[in-house]
């Protein structure tokens, strides 16, 4: 009796997330139903239920053993579409930040896939974690960390560690007189970035604040603070 190839069993395995002994229990289950069929043929039909394929490890032997009413030149047009690239989901985007740093960029990109598939407690968490980490971004380019007085509007140099966001939101409005004409617009971003610690600092620290709908996201207002955000960084040069 033909054996099982262990290149299809690990293919199968890896891309429908099942253990090895699970694949084979199934691969079993189709050849009972198809008696006729090689070990391998099984796991084309089992993979076929699954929207997938290993059509291609198959050999001449494992082919003809095939059920004849399977359509097998159909389905490889199905799945040559879908490798050709054709798209699922379109992502949304709620937070538009252009960058070329890897770890913002892939930050941003996260956030949107959470967005778009109605992650809403990751984007409500995940944002809180950008808008924080940019605010500082200014604030250390503002005020540069060589001189202690400076630092310490972010760092807790006692405790060696970033200061809560909450003291870092209150340190940048007190400065906001150091923007110029754009002293309202920090005005505006503490305001609006407060309301997103609240919220992030108890749907991360709590079971019971779970974020149901995208309304709750929506009304952080992400969109506009990060528009702020970016007037801001123009203002201290970092764009």
């Amino acid at each position: 009796m033909t054996r099982l190839k262990p290149e299809i069993l690990a293919r199968l395995s890896k891309t429908l997330k099942l253990s090895e002994n699970s694949v084979r229990q199934y691969i079993s289950r189709e050849r009972t139903k198809h008696p006729k069929a090689t070990l391998n043929a099984a796991a084309q039909l089992f993979a076929m239920i699954n929207k997938t394929t290993v059509l291609r490890m198959l050999d001449k032997e494992d082919r003809a053993t095939l059920p004849s009413n399977i359509e097998m030149e159909k389905e490889k047009v199905i799945l040559e579409t879908k490798k050709s690239g054709k798209k699922g989901k379109k992502i949304q985007t709620l937070i538009d930040y252009d960058t070329t740093d890897h770890f913002k960029k892939g930050h941003i990109e996260e956030l949107n896939r959470a967005y778009t598939f109605s992650c809403n407690t990751c984007v409500f968490i995940l944002g809180r974690k950008i808008v924080e980490n940019l605010i500082i971004d200014i604030l250390k380019k503002k005020y540069p960390e060589k001189e202690k007085t400076n630092k310490e509007l972010y760092f807790d140099t006692a405790q060696g560690r970033l200061k809560d966001f909450e003291v870092i939101l209150k340190n940048l409005k007190s400065k906001k007189s150091d923007f110029g004409s754009e002293n309202k617009a920090v005005e505006r971003l503490c305001d609006l970035a407060k309301v997103l610690k609240d919220d992030a600092n108890n749907k991360t620290h709590s079971w019971y604040h779970l974020v149901e709908n995208k309304k709750e996201v929506d009304d952080l207002n992400l969109k506009a603070i990060i528009e702020i955000i970016k007037k801001l960084e123009k203002e201290v040069g970092i764009r």
